[in-house]
């Protein structure tokens, strides 16, 4: 299944927001979307999210469940180098 990174800008995640995310990367299983989240990476302002999905539109349908609108340029399909 594709991998994609997204990038959220100035993001602030509301701690129950934060713990939702958690589960789901600890518990890898796909939602209703397709979409199984692999990690998250939080910069100062800033934060990124790797997970595996059908589409881009999967991705962004799974970030908004969790009330973070994601715009489908901020998605970009990755391969692994290793």
């Amino acid at each position: 299944m594709p991998k994609y990174l997204d990038h959220h800008a100035a993001v602030n995640l509301p701690p129950a927001v934060a713990q939702q995310v958690v589960a789901a990367i600890k518990a890898k299983t796909k939602d209703k979307h397709g979409v199984v989240h692999l990690n998250a990476f939080m910069g100062k302002s800033d934060a990124w999210c790797l997970s595996e999905a059908p589409n881009a539109d999967a991705v962004c349908k799974a970030h908004e469940e969790v009330g973070l609108k994601l715009d489908k340029g901020n998605v970009v399909e990755v391969q692994s180098m290793v």
